[in-house]
């Protein structure tokens, strides 16, 4: 009669258990098949479409020196930075080089000069004829000519007035001929030139107002259109732009790398979403949203490529909550819980 109670109130009991268990295990195969996503609140916003270009800023009236002469640089007469007139010496070339002819031309120079001013007596007194004057004056304008045309290859002077913004050489230096010896630019105003394609160009009128960026720091800057080239360059087929900028403070150097941005569209009330976001499936583009703890799969049309993702035409409405990490575990269907919900819009 023991062995009989005995067994009945075991029964009960591991049944009980075996109950539990299996309870147990079921709600956490449930909680395991939740898939932890992060997620943002769709909202529509606008957007300006930006195109950039690139360049360097130049004075608005530059002039770039070159040696035209392979002589030792006797001494540099300025310093990058320095206000310069025009006709003022930058750089001075050894006189007694071969190559300069400076003082072969100075000595015929001096000859002819002295021969002239004798003539030039005498034919005031009638001593010479008016031939002899001729002859005499000639020879002096033509070796004045060589002597200021050598005196101008070792003196080598600024072409236009303004700032010297580089210099490229030293003295004790060598230079060949062609090598660029400095620039001297006007910097009230500075100019970056740069090229755009034929569909780009209707972007850009004279006149227009465009966004500067200068600089590893991107300062930033208003710029004018001064030029749109009506003809492509015959060998790149692309069009020359001018942009000039305002530089009265002279806080921006020739020199700096440019960038130009230009808006060319304005997008308001449209959805824009990260790509990471969107999943391709048999060759639909596809989001996933999360309604009620589970994630639905939703076809979505895309736009435009816009700077921090693209353009959603259509497939999503004003608060819809998207999943924006954590797709790649996902189907229709799979249960999500949210670790990080954003409110904000990419």
């Amino acid at each position: 009669m023991k062995n009989v109670l005995t067994t009945t109130i075991v029964i009960p009991i591991l049944a009980a258990t075996t109950l539990l268990s299996c309870g147990e295990t079921e709600e956490t195969q449930a909680v395991e098949r939740s898939v932890s996503v992060r997620a943002t609140v769709v909202q529509p916003t606008e957007r300006r479409v930006v195109r950039s270009f690139t360049g360097s800023l130049e004075g608005e009236r530059q002039a770039t020196i070159y040696a035209r002469l392979s002589e030792a640089v006797e001494k540099v007469h300025v310093r990058e930075g320095q206000t310069v007139k025009a006709g003022q010496i930058l750089v001075s070339f050894d006189k007694n080089g071969a190559s300069s002819r400076y003082v072969e031309a100075e000595s015929v120079f001096r000859n002819t000069e002295k021969t002239f001013k004798k003539m030039e007596y005498l034919f005031g007194e009638g001593a010479v004829s008016e031939s002899q004057y001729d002859e005499a004056k000639t020879a002096y304008d033509v070796s004045k000519a060589s002597f200021d045309a050598a005196s101008k290859l070792v003196a080598v002077e600024a072409p236009i007035s303004g700032v010297v913004t580089s210099l490229s050489v030293a003295q004790g230096d060598f230079p060949t001929v062609g090598k660029v010896l400095g620039t001297v630019a006007t910097i009230d105003r500075l100019r970056v030139k740069f090229f755009v394609n034929a569909e780009e160009l209707s972007h850009f009128s004279r006149g227009a107002e465009v966004e500067v960026s200068i600089g590893e720091n991107g300062t930033r800057s208003p710029g004018k259109v001064t030029s749109v080239s009506e003809s492509a360059d015959p060998v790149t087929r692309s069009f020359e732009v001018e942009v000039v900028i305002d530089n009265a403070d002279h806080a921006l150097k020739a020199g700096t790398f440019a960038t130009i941005e230009v808006v060319i569209d304005l997008l308001e009330d449209v959805f824009i979403v990260g790509r990471e976001t969107i999943t391709v499936l048999n060759d639909r583009n596809v989001v996933y949203l999360v309604s009620g703890g589970v994630a639905n799969q939703r076809e979505v049309q895309l736009g435009i490529d816009v700077e921090g993702g693209v353009v959603v035409s259509s497939g999503l409405n004003p608060g819809d909550t998207l999943v924006t990490l954590g797709q790649s575990y996902l189907s229709d269907g799979t249960s999500v819980k949210i670790a990080s919900l954003e409110q904000t819009v990419r």
